[in-house]
């Protein structure tokens, strides 16, 4: 059971990066166990991703300076901001930025193409090194990364998370509902465009109700000759 209020001021705190380790824990569990918290971080995602894009088509700016004098128009100003972020969501199916992360290739906008760019794949190691990866400057990245429970007919969720030096971790992508390919694999699917160097974690673990644990896997992202 979600409890609105408060788990939305958590979602934000999550994708800010402003929890603390044994609030990450927690919410952590809550992920295993709860699809539909899961679904609801998923759509707090895209929320974000809207407000940028309108913040960076200058809307709100707009819209200010319009307002900028005259306390009246304030009450407007905010529902012009919500009636234009909901429009603007709702026709994100068609016309917005897809998830950063998706489970097929057939699900990439057509401006990513279905040309792949690197494949990078991640099996669990004992010596715990950290992989310097190359990071192109377009098409898509697969990631394949090998759960640590293999269950038949199970189904995985695949979350990637960059960790800035000096700052809290950010979600920046997840896809749910993901299943083991023919080759003993997770397989996801990332707009490398949409991806700035630094260190990420990309984390396996099954979806809520099937038992096994996660599998965490860390790695730099650099461009070329950098």
């Amino acid at each position: 059971m979600i409890e609105v209020g408060r788990d939305f001021e958590r979602m934000q705190d999550f994708i800010a990066g402003r929890l603390s380790d044994d609030e990450q824990r927690a919410f952590d569990d809550r992920l295993a166990r709860d699809p539909g918290l899961v679904h609801e971080l998923e759509e707090s995602l895209r929320l974000s991703e809207g407000l940028h894009q309108l913040r960076a088509q200058g809307y709100f700016d707009k819209a200010a300076s319009r307002a900028r004098g005259s306390r009246i128009w304030l009450p407007l100003l905010a529902a012009a901001a919500i009636a234009g972020l909901a429009l603007f969501l709702w026709l994100q199916p068609s016309t917005g930025p897809l998830p950063l992360l998706t489970a097929s290739l057939d699900s990439r906008a057509p401006a990513v193409g279905p040309s792949v760019a690197a494949h990078f794949t991640f099996v669990a190691v004992r010596d715990g090194s950290i992989p310097d990866l190359n990071l192109p400057s377009g098409g898509v990245i697969e990631f394949r990364a090998a759960p640590a429970t293999h269950l038949t007919g199970s189904r995985y969720r695949m979350t990637l998370v960059r960790q800035d030096e000096g700052e809290a971790s950010k979600p920046v992508g997840a896809a749910a509902g993901l299943q083991l390919g023919a080759d003993g694999y997770v397989h996801g699917y990332a707009d490398a465009s949409r991806l700035e160097p630094g260190r990420y974690v990309l984390r396996i673990e099954p979806d809520a109700e099937a038992p096994g644990t996660a599998e965490v896997f860390t790695f730099n992202l650099h461009r070329p000759g950098s």
